[in-house]
């Protein structure tokens, strides 16, 4: 697991990391989350913390709550599809700034990433 960095608000990448474990379907829709207590100490953070991410998650539909239950995955294949779309779009953004603040153009990124693609085994 990698530990946070000082960036974001910690209960963001906590969604950030719920978000992504949906989209790579580690948790599938109806999929149990742990509690505030567990993921308070896996993630060695405040359980207000978690709670605050917890509770966006929910807002955003991503979870839902039972009282007697704890929280599950809410989030439908066309909201993973979405949501894939989403962070796509973020981090393609991110890549792009980073990319163009050190002077790098489009095709030479372009050529790394199917080159990165290939020598992984995963260009489709």
């Amino acid at each position: 697991m990698q530990p946070f960095i000082h960036e974001k608000p910690i209960y963001i990448q906590i969604m950030d990391r719920i978000k992504r474990d949906i989209v790579s379907k580690a948790l599938v829709e109806g999929s149990p989350i742990a509690s505030v207590r567990e993921l308070a100490l896996q993630y060695q953070v405040n359980p207000n913390t978690v709670q605050r991410a917890l509770s966006e998650c929910e807002r955003e539909g991503y979870l839902k709550s039972d009282r007697t239950n704890g929280r599950f995955v809410s989030a439908d294949e066309t909201m993973v599809e979405e949501l894939k779309n989403k962070l796509l779009t973020q981090w393609v953004s991110e890549l792009v700034s980073q990319c163009q603040s050190i002077g790098l153009d489009e095709r030479s990124v372009c050529e790394l990433i199917k080159a990165t693609y290939e020598k992984e085994g995963k260009l489709q």
